[in-house]
């Protein structure tokens, strides 16, 4: 039997790790479940202080319905640290089988203490950011 969410799931995170790749990151998808189970993808910087840290985890959920503040604070939890979100909104329209984009394609959302860290990092003032 075809699990068609898994399916979409898996896809969504292959697209993600690619597009990390192609603008220069070091991403791979990582092994689901178990007690070890971080999150979706790391992504490595490969660029001298542009990212605050050297990894980070991204959780990808790809779905029409998702309520982001404990979908964020699970994943981080998870991974024990700074993670970014990746959510694909998908829905259906006009009783067609295939599922279209509901506004922007992809979002990425993290949280308040990274997005700093991030703007410390990208105005030159360091990845010291505590």
């Amino acid at each position: 039997m075809v699990n068609k969410p898994k399916i979409q799931g898996t896809a969504f995170e292959t697209l993600t790790v690619n597009k990390l790749n192609e603008y220069g990151f070091k991403a791979r998808r990582l092994a689901e479940g178990g007690s070890k189970d971080l999150g979706d993808i790391e992504c490595e910087n490969t660029f001298a202080g542009l990212i605050p840290n050297p990894k980070i985890i991204l959780e990808a959920k790809h779905r029409q319905n998702l309520n982001v503040h404990q979908t964020l604070a699970k994943a981080k939890e998870k991974a024990g640290g700074d993670v970014i979100l990746t959510w694909k909104k998908t829905i259906k329209k006009n009783n067609s089988r295939v599922r279209v984009a509901d506004g922007e394609r992809i979002v990425y959302i993290i949280d308040e203490e990274l997005m700093f860290k991030l703007l410390k990092s990208y105005t030159g003032e360091g990845n010291n950011a505590e």
